[in-house]
């Protein structure tokens, strides 16, 4: 009898081994006829692998909304095989940050030579950013449109969709004709005079049919943007002055109006380069706001980002002293006065010692990373002491909160990051 019961509880074990409990105690019991003359009463089995916990589900929202358009307004005449670039101001408006990855997908329409996809950098929800994207005018007259939308990493389409569409004219005049009349025979402008330090005066010509009511929109910048009443609106001719411009090469746009509410819009690009130049290569449109600094800089590794230190960066006549980044892998970033002194502060701690292989940070990030559990969470552990170069800064032209810079690092690949005026915001790195 005490060898069928053995055997019973063999076969019990081999059952259980392929069921994923986490710790069984059978008892026997004398209702039990195999198993009670057992000479052990109770058997534990402990499983030698431990169910990995499921992640808690955070519950939010994708969620995006055009905001304007940067360049290229809707039905903007080009000549056939004329390249432009169209950049789109939207809005993160749902409650979920838009992730590494995301991206605006061609989904219909003509793609007029543009890409199948385009990378949409990390953002915060209730965070504005501009994105753009190259295409060429088709060779044959006519209106054409392409319809895109945003696309997460794992597939999911979201929010509305956005377009670029424009108009191949049939003759060189451009021209924008509803059924109703009203149409922009003509629409022209050229810079007479450059105004220092980064202005232009231009001159605008325009001819128009059945219109009762035009003016010309400047798109030298975008949240509020100049405006001229184009009188006549017939046929007239206009002198501007613009103190400078936010977008290199901004397009100027006539809107006409009849007396039915009819409208009808044509476009032209100023030729028109930035006062400064980025310190980089890039096709971003947006100007620099001001010279690039280069200054003295250190860099120190994490496991889950990175620290950058800036000895100076100068904003036009404000100077920033001794500035930590701390960039974290989830495409976040943080800015922090270094608050080290020499001679005062300890460099590091004693009492705290890493793991093999791996780093306690010192001096300026050192204080930081001690006195900070948040930021000390996030980073987790140096994986390389900090090495000092020299790097270059710069800021973007912004016209909202959360403006944008660049800078340099270590292995000379540039980020941008967004929120210089805030404090904190996100980051990516530049193609």
């Amino acid at each position: 009898m005490k060898k069928v019961a053995i055997a019973a509880c063999f076969l019990f074990l081999a059952v259980l081994a392929c069921r994923p409990i986490v710790k069984i105690v059978v008892t026997a019991t004398p209702t039990s006829p195999v198993l009670a003359q057992a000479t052990t009463p109770a058997i534990t089995i402990t499983p030698t692998e431990t169910p990995t916990p499921q992640p808690t589900a955070t519950v939010c929202t994708l969620g995006a909304r055009w905001v304007a358009d940067v360049t290229v307004p809707d039905n903007t005449p080009f000549a056939p095989g004329t390249t432009f670039v169209k950049t789109w101001r939207v809005l993160n408006s749902g409650t979920c940050d838009w992730k590494a990855g995301t991206k605006l997908v061609f989904i219909s329409g003509d793609p007029m030579g543009g890409p199948a996809a385009v990378d949409v950098p990390a953002l915060a929800a209730g965070s504005q950013t501009d994105i753009s994207a190259n295409f060429t005018a088709p060779t044959t007259p006519g209106t054409y449109r392409a319809n895109y939308q945003f696309q997460a990493p794992d597939g999911t389409r979201f929010g509305p969709i956005i377009w670029v569409r424009i108009v191949v004219p049939g003759t060189p005049t451009p021209m924008v004709s509803p059924p109703t009349g009203l149409a922009i025979l003509s629409f022209s402008a050229e810079v007479v005079q450059d105004l220092p330090p980064a202005g232009k005066r231009i001159r605008f010509y325009w001819r128009i049919q059945g219109a009762t009511r035009a003016g010309i929109w400047s798109g030298t910048q975008m949240r509020a943007p100049m405006y001229w009443e184009a009188t006549p609106p017939t046929e007239g001719t206009m002198v501007v002055d613009v103190a400078t411009t936010y977008y290199r090469d901004p397009l100027m746009t006539l809107v006409a109006q009849d007396a039915a509410g009819n409208e009808a819009r044509a476009s032209v690009m100023i030729p028109w380069a930035c006062q400064y130049s980025w310190f980089f290569p890039t096709d971003n449109r947006t100007c620099p706001a001001y010279e690039a600094s280069t200054t003295w800089a250190a860099e120190e590794p994490f496991e889950r980002g990175r620290m950058i230190w800036l000895q100076e960066v100068r904003v036009g006549s404000a100077v920033y002293q001794r500035v930590i980044l701390v960039l974290y892998n989830d495409g976040r970033f943080e800015k922090y006065a270094d608050t080290f002194v020499e001679g005062v502060d300890p460099e590091s701690d004693p009492t705290i010692v890493p793991p093999a292989g791996l780093y306690q940070p010192i001096r300026g990030f050192g204080k930081l990373w001690r006195t900070n559990p948040s930021v000390r969470a996030r980073l987790g552990w140096a994986t390389a002491p900090e090495q000092g170069f020299h790097t270059q800064w710069q800021m973007q032209m912004s016209e909202s909160i959360g403006i944008p810079f660049y800078v340099r690092r270590l292995d000379g690949r540039v980020i941008r990051a967004a929120g210089w005026d805030t404090g904190s915001g996100t980051w990516q790195e530049m193609p």
